[in-house]
């Protein structure tokens, strides 16, 4: 994945470099196989490339930046080792995508994607859809972000098991005193005060899932993941629900 600068921010005399592209978990640990039944490895050269989740059989929600060679990327769902076959897995190619048609690249608002499947799912234990959120989180809100994103920063060491971290949703208001103008109301904060967990580069467009939910995608952060102050930021789902279930509407069948 492109790993750019996004924006600089000056606060004070204190300047800090944003970087988008893939972005998980500095301070996660290897998820529990099978409890993240929703979630989609989006594989290119046996590489992972970008996270995303089951929204309907035929469907993944991931983020608009991601839009880069999906026709070789191949769809893991119900993986969890991507480097071992477990007998959970199925896979599927992109047959369409559809970008939220006001993604702005920078800075990164509306950061959705819609992936048409060439195949439906086909749901069981281990692959299962997760519904949308149509209320955002109250701030402080538990919260738990998934993927196979890099487990050092700045170094880059991507794992091939699934790695899970807890972190709490932040409000719009803290979150500028961080970012500040970049942020959008289709944004969603989300960290720990102290630092040390967060999405990080391999994880763009995965799932930050409260209370059973998809409330984010993986969209963006610090160059450096995880620093105390600066927590990650996701495309806010609660405010594109009408747009996927539309779109998904829409598609002939």
């Amino acid at each position: 994945m492109q790993l750019l600068i996004l924006a600089v921010l000056v606060a004070g005399a204190a300047a800090a470099a944003l970087q988008g592209g893939e972005r998980i978990v500095p301070g996660g640990k290897p998820c529990i196989p099978g409890s993240r039944p929703y979630q989609v490895a989006l594989v290119k050269d046996g590489h992972i490339h970008c996270g995303g989740s089951l929204v309907e059989k035929k469907w993944v929600l991931t983020a608009a930046h991601c839009n880069k060679d999906l026709g070789s990327v191949r769809v893991h769902l119900g993986d969890y080792d991507l480097q071992t076959y477990e007998g959970t897995e199925q896979f599927r190619r992109v047959k369409n995508i559809i970008v939220h048609p006001e993604y702005n690249r920078r800075p990164r608002d509306n950061d959705f994607m819609l992936l048409e499947l060439d195949e439906p799912a086909e749901l069981n234990s281990n692959v299962k859809t997760i519904g949308l959120a149509t209320q955002c989180p109250a701030p402080g809100t538990k919260c738990t972000v998934s993927g196979w994103g890099t487990v050092t920063t700045p170094e880059l060491k991507l794992t091939p098991i699934l790695q899970c971290a807890d972190i709490y949703s932040i409000s719009e208001d803290r979150c500028k005193e961080s970012y500040k103008d970049l942020i959008t109301e289709n944004m969603l904060c989300a960290g720990v005060e102290e630092g040390g967990r967060s999405s990080c580069e391999g994880d763009s467009g995965g799932p930050l899932v409260c209370n059973g939910m998809l409330h984010g995608v993986v969209s963006w952060g610090t160059a450096v993941c995880a620093q105390r102050g600066y927590p990650g930021v996701y495309a806010n789902v609660c405010k594109a629900v009408q747009w996927v279930r539309d779109t998904i509407r829409d598609r002939p069948t």
